[in-house]
């Protein structure tokens, strides 16, 4: 059972994910992809941090490993394809949930994975990181923009598609309206149900 897990800013995904991985029993995979894609590369965590899901237009900037724009770019590539081959090799291990990092167009080609895109109405999910970030509501509403841009964005330039777009998953569902636990129960009936297959 592999389950993807894209998911909109404020949407309560990655709480989603580890309530799914409680349930299941079986390990999450967030920042996790960060760190093991640190293990098996010559890049620090920190760098992979800095570039983590990211527009690529936000990798050309002074930085101590900054070095022209072509470099740039190259550093961006060999950054995210680390990434994408610490899925694979996690993905290879058994079950898991992904969280974001283009997991489900990674994954695409295995007969075992569900794709899951969850979203929310935006005064919901601005009332989700005003709470968890301690953030007035314009700054909440700003935040929201920015890391959704970064993420259809990076999505966008590796994947060759749209993210968010209803085909691309096999489930969307409203996290606003069914909460962290009826979300984690509509993805939960739906992967049993792709096992029972």
């Amino acid at each position: 059972m592999i389950i993807t897990i894209g998911r909109q800013h404020g949407s309560s995904g990655h709480d989603i994910a580890r309530r799914l991985s409680e349930e299941l029993g079986i390990p999450c995979y967030d920042k996790e992809i960060v760190d093991e894609a640190a293990e098996n590369s010559p890049f620090s965590k920190e760098i992979f941090q800095s570039y983590d899901e990211r527009r690529v237009a936000a990798y050309i900037m002074p930085a101590p490993h900054y070095a022209g724009m072509h470099q740039g770019f190259q550093l961006n590539m060999e950054i995210a394809n680390a990434q994408f081959d610490a899925v694979r090799s996690l993905a290879d291990k058994g079950d898991g949930i992904f969280v974001g990092r283009c997991a489900d167009y990674i994954l695409r080609n295995r007969g075992d994975l569900l794709r899951v895109f969850i979203w929310g109405d935006l005064p919901g999910r601005i009332r989700t990181i005003m709470a968890r970030k301690d953030l007035q509501e314009d700054a909440a509403r700003k935040l929201i923009k920015e890391v959704d841009k970064d993420r259809s964005s990076y999505y966008r330039y590796y994947t060759d598609q749209i993210w968010g777009e209803t085909e691309n998953y096999d489930l969307c569902v409203d996290s606003g309206r069914l909460g962290i636990d009826g979300t984690a129960r509509v993805i939960r009936t739906a992967a049993e149900e792709l096992c029972r297959k």
